[in-house]
C-alpha cells in the first residue's frame, strides 16, 4: 500500500469505530452527558470523540466502554478489505 491509501484506510477504520461508538451509545439509550457521568469523564470528551475533533487514545476508549461491558479488540482484516 502507498502512503495515501494507508492514510485513507486508517481514516475509514477510525470513522467506522466512531460510528460504532455512537450506535452503541444510542442502543444503550444514553445521552452524551449520561454516558460521561456513568464513567467519570466530562461530556465534552464524549462529544470530541463523536465529532472526530481528536483522535481518542486507546485507554480513553477502554475506560468509556468497559463499564458497559464492551472493550476494543484486534480483528483480522478480511482479504477484500485489505485490497481497498
Amino acid at each position: 500500500m502507498n502512503k495515501i491509501k494507508d492514510e485513507k484506510r486508517i481514516m475509514e477504520l477510525e470513522y467506522k469505530l466512531i460510528c460504532d461508538f455512537i450506535k452503541l451509545r444510542g442502543e444503550l439509550g444514553l445521552s452524551q452527558q449520561k454516558m460521561a457521568d456513568e464513567v467519570g469523564v466530562v461530556r465534552e470528551m464524549i462529544a470530541v470523540i463523536e465529532n472526530r475533533k481528536k483522535h481518542p487514545q486507546i485507554n480513553t476508549l477502554i475506560k468509556i466502554l468497559e463499564p458497559f461491558g464492551y472493550t476494543l479488540s484486534i480483528t483480522k482484516i478480511k482479504e477484500e478489505d485489505n485490497e481497498k
